[in-house]
């Protein structure tokens, strides 16, 4: 495969023209059904052997696992540390239940 340029403007360009055409599509798991019925149309339309569109489909599908973690992988990178726990305080008094 080639040298993909993907970026957030490109993603989000591709959802707002499906959205255009569907609403629904504002939810990331319908642009995504989207996506993927367009890549099953255009293979669908190529003249190769069932067997190779077979493994076209498997190596996309291993692709698409491949950007999803490591887009996933970025993210948990870019966000910021939690901050430590305040530190242990010594406790003083007695409690006494209310009767």
């Amino acid at each position: 495969m080639s040298e993909l340029q993907l970026s957030a403007k490109l993603v989000k360009d591709l959802q707002d023209v499906i959205t255009t055409h569907d609403e629904s599509a504002t939810d990331p798991g319908v642009t995504s059904q989207y996506l993927c019925a367009v890549v099953g149309f255009l293979l669908g339309q190529q003249e190769m052997p069932e067997q190779q569109k077979t493994e076209v489909i498997d190596n996309l599908g291993a692709f698409i696992k491949h950007v999803a973690d490591d887009v996933a992988k970025q993210s948990q990178q870019a966000k910021p540390p939690p901050p430590p726990p305040p530190p242990p305080q010594d406790a003083f008094g007695i409690w006494k239940p209310k009767s």
